[in-house]
């Protein structure tokens, strides 16, 4: 029995080491810190609106899959949650889950499978006609080393400016120019923002939205890192229960077995050499069999004993 529990106990041990190696160096160390956010801003790209891009590189690029959290304005129409490929690709879009903060901002959840996210969503934040007015706020869930702002300039707009005033202006080759404004370290929860003011009479947006680049394909739901954690366990604690239970039954079988019983009923040659040696007084003279000094017959073939 002791030798019994020693293996179980050795078992237990082994799963339970089984587990905690098998589950992903996630707390090691802080895994929401971005080291790099990139914010696109695009008046009236492709709607008469404002479309946002995020993209967005975590400090540690070694533990995928993972979470990430972004903040969005309450206001906002979300469009994709994804990640970048290592090739620079995008991923299909990824299934997210919203919820809302009550401070005017929502926060958007989902799994990344590498260290670069990327978040779309449009928002109503154009003011005014043909003189127009926006002001963009971000506010930072997880703490960001570097931000780079950008803004594009709407085809056919004219005096576009920004508020804190642009330090880059590039020209991109998708014909669009380009007004960039560096931010140094953001902590979680602290906001930058900015002002841009155009004039634009033309109401039609820069493309069509059938020359705009199509969002990934969504991708197949993913387990997250609880999930395959919660899995891992309930795997273990199942084949632990097990081996208790094939022990406990293999034991009661043991205890449940009779004790066998001796036979009832013995033959007559058994019976003979279990008897005690009889005390031959004289012979038979018939068989020659032994008689006891009180047999007056011979108790193998019933001749009458002769007295001589």
């Amino acid at each position: 029995m002791t030798r019994r529990i020693i293996v179980l106990g050795a078992m237990v041990a082994f799963a339970l080491w089984a587990a905690y190696a098998a589950t992903p160096r996630a707390f090691a160390q802080d895994p929401n810190r971005i080291s790099q956010l990139q914010i696109s801003v695009w008046p009236e790209y492709d709607r008469p609106t404002v479309l946002v891009l995020l993209d967005g590189t975590l400090a540690d690029p070694s533990n995928s899959p993972r979470q990430v959290s972004v903040l969005i304005p309450s206001s906002a129409q979300l469009l994709v949650t994804t990640f970048a490929n290592a090739d620079g690709s995008l991923a299909p879009e990824q299934a997210s889950t919203s919820t809302a903060l009550g401070d005017g901002y929502t926060r958007v959840t989902y799994t990344l499978s590498t260290s670069k996210f990327h978040v779309e969503y449009y928002d109503d934040l154009l003011r005014g006609a043909p003189d127009k007015t926006m002001e963009f706020i971000y506010k930072a869930q997880a703490p960001a080393d570097q931000i780079t702002l950008e803004f594009q300039q709407p085809l056919k707009a004219a005096s576009f400016s920004t508020n804190p005033p642009t330090q880059t202006r590039r020209n991109g080759s998708d014909g669009f120019t380009y007004s960039v404004l560096q931010f140094p370290a953001l902590p979680a929860g602290q906001t930058i923002s900015a002002q841009v003011k155009y004039t634009k009479t033309d109401p039609n947006p820069s493309v069509s939205p059938t020359q705009a680049p199509s969002a990934p394909a969504p991708a197949a739901p993913a387990f997250g890192l609880w999930n395959s954690i919660f899995v891992l366990v309930a795997v273990v604690m199942l084949g632990i229960v097990g081996v208790i239970g094939f022990l406990l039954l293999q034991q009661r079988s043991r205890e449940s077995v009779p004790t066998r019983a001796a036979p009832r009923n013995r033959s007559r040659r058994d019976a003979e050499r279990a008897a005690p040696p009889i005390q031959v007084a004289a012979f038979c003279t018939q068989c020659g069999h032994g008689l006891g000094a009180d047999d007056l017959f011979c108790p193998r073939c019933g001749t009458k004993r002769r007295i001589v």
